[in-house]
């Protein structure tokens, strides 16, 4: 697992760019979200290849965020929120930008109708209620990230968790999944793994 901040101070393009570069390889990159930003939005085509890297990201957010930083952190695959976390969908009357937005389709139309229709910021309790985050953990904890798991089995997990897909698409891409982990032999060693009372020792495990 590899850990990085998120500096306000720093220009926000050129920070995105090597978030991207930092997570060319396989495996989680953290990113801490400490409170600020001052509001301006990045264009898609800055965002758009966060949400295409090797690395499955997580986001860990304290305290009232704002963009350009909010759209990076929401845009993670992984959202989680200090209770101090608050959510600044919106720098004023006009919409959210593009990244709140695609953060927001992907929770849904709960929280693309409340990021849209309502000005007000998001609590971390109300953001996990619209599926903006996946939960609250406590300040001084780490995010409950699976450890000991395989690079095959986080990849599939990963790309299982950006899929858009539905219907055959869908079905096409998770039975595609399972075979890569067959393949892998993890359900083998998880299940030896398991009868024998010991850690698993996946061929490509990652720390």
């Amino acid at each position: 697992m590899r850990t990085t901040h998120w500096n306000h101070g720093a220009a926000a393009p050129e920070q995105l760019a090597a978030l991207c570069t930092n997570a060319l390889e396989i495996g989680y990159l953290v990113v801490d979200f400490p409170a600020g930003g001052d509001g301006a939005g990045l264009s898609w085509p800055l965002v758009e290849p966060w949400t295409r890297s090797r690395a499955a990201t997580a986001a860990v957010v304290d305290g009232r965020l704002a963009s350009p930083a909010l759209e990076v952190a929401l845009c993670a695959d992984l959202v989680y929120l200090r209770p101090t976390a608050v959510l600044e969908l919106a720098p004023g009357p006009g919409p959210p930008a593009a990244g709140v937005i695609w953060a927001l389709g992907r929770a849904g139309r709960a929280a693309l109708a409340r990021g849209l229709l309502e000005l007000e910021p998001v609590s971390a309790a109300e953001a996990v209620a619209l599926g903006l985050a996946h939960s609250i953990v406590p300040r001084g904890a780490q995010p409950p990230l699976p450890a000991g798991v395989s690079a095959v089995a986080l990849t599939a997990a990963r790309d299982l968790g950006r899929a858009t897909a539905r219907g055959a698409a869908g079905l096409a891409l998770e039975s595609a999944s399972f075979r890569l982990v067959f393949a892998a032999g993890d359900p083998g060693e998880g299940a030896r793994a398991f009868l024998s009372k010991r850690e698993p020792q996946f061929e490509k495990e990652l720390a």
